[in-house]
């Protein structure tokens, strides 16, 4: 079963409408117990490039470097050193960074980004649909891969739709994954690089597509759990019966959407296995039939040395040989004692050529098959 795909604005809708609630619900209590749960706002971003880990204090959307260490290794393959760590941990400790969120920005030179061009019908079940795309629209097989996606353009009249994909090896994900922990972050999220920390501008590139978070964002899980069921429980008092039946309105309309669509989806799952079909066929076919080296070896073998070809050609299991012979009579008996060859005829009357003392010929056959 294919993962649900919640679109990029009714996503960003969700995030800004959850800041303006909780905000309004914390705004309700204490000053001091309001300061004990209000989350941190900044974190700690480790940039992997040029050969160094680069330690950021992200606030909003700026960036701050604190410090830097060397890799032992710029693709991130040697073991963490106990030099290393001390001087990472030092860092983050120094920066007042510690237990704060972590993002990990891989290496550019790492991630492939292409912008990929789908139906439309797709979007419903996406991450599926690039699963069975990654080999073709990239060098690698899904199973190699972390990815992250968006929607990036709709064309409604062709029924089109732009994805911006974002791939990068899972070895790149696990050594920096690695390196994190041996550090000591908390590592919630890894990106590719970039200059600020817009969050509709970051892809979440962890194994799970980033969406199975670890250590902090499991504890935040519970915390915010917590804070869900007094949210849900205000609303449940507060909220206007209006706003709710707004809400249900539009969860009706998208549920008649995916119904009607859902016959599309199917029909371009169809359409893949047709064409997995179609290429085993070709494949099978191309195996059966044989290359223009195998026939060119066998000619040059049964062909005497009184013989000179001076044109050679192999198409639709036909051959044609045109060339000069003493004996062009005795070349048809010698293609037919070969399993490899049929119907050996001449293509046109053998004739003299004085200049050369040799007579012209032009040949034709049929290639039989491997398995013939």
């Amino acid at each position: 079963m294919g993962s649900i795909l919640i679109p990029n604005a009714l996503r960003l809708g969700a995030a800004r409408f959850w800041r303006w609630w909780s905000g309004e619900l914390l705004a309700l209590l204490p000053a001091r117990l309001r300061g004990r749960l209000t989350p941190a706002s900044q974190r700690l971003v480790v940039d992997f490039a040029n050969g160094k880990a680069h330690f950021l204090r992200g606030k909003g959307e700026t960036l701050k470097r604190v410090g830097s260490i060397f890799l032992d290794d710029p693709d991130m393959i040697a073991l963490p050193q106990e030099v290393q760590i001390k001087a990472a941990r030092k860092i983050i400790d120094r920066a007042g960074l510690r237990g704060a969120g972590g993002l990990v920005r891989l290496p550019r030179d790492k991630v492939l980004r292409r912008v990929v061009d789908l139906p439309a019908a797709a979007a419903e079940n996406l991450r599926e649909v690039l699963g069975f795309e990654m080999d073709r629209q990239t060098p690698f097989k899904a199973d190699e891969v972390y990815f992250d996606f968006r929607i990036s353009g709709q064309d409604p009249q062709r029924k089109r739709i732009e994805v911006d994909l974002v791939v990068v090896p899972r070895e790149v994900v696990d050594r920096a994954m690695r390196l994190a922990d041996a550090w000591g972050v908390d590592l919630d999220r890894a990106d590719m690089g970039g200059k600020t920390l817009r969050e509709d501008q970051l892809f979440y590139l962890l194994p799970g597509a980033g969406r199975a978070a670890r250590g902090r964002l499991r504890r935040r899980l519970i915390f915010a759990s917590a804070i869900l069921c007094v949210a849900m429980f205000s609303a449940a008092v507060y909220l206007p019966l209006q706003v709710k039946n707004n809400e249900l309105i539009a969860l009706e309309v998208n549920l008649a959407r995916a119904r009607a669509d859902a016959g599309k989806v199917e029909e371009i799952r169809q359409q893949v296995e047709n064409l997995t079909t179609q290429s085993s066929y070709v494949v099978e076919l191309k195996g059966k039939r044989r290359t223009a080296t195998e026939v060119l070896n066998e000619v040059t073998r049964l062909l005497p040395d009184s013989t000179w070809v001076l044109k050679f050609s192999v198409r639709n299991n036909r051959l044609s040989v045109s060339g000069y012979s003493a004996k062009p009579s005795a070349l048809i008996g010698l293609l037919e004692d070969s399993v490899m060859f049929a119907s050996v005829r001449f293509s046109s009357p053998v004739t003299m050529d004085r200049k050369v003392g040799l007579e012209r010929f032009n040949l034709t056959a049929t290639v039989a098959g491997r398995d013939s």
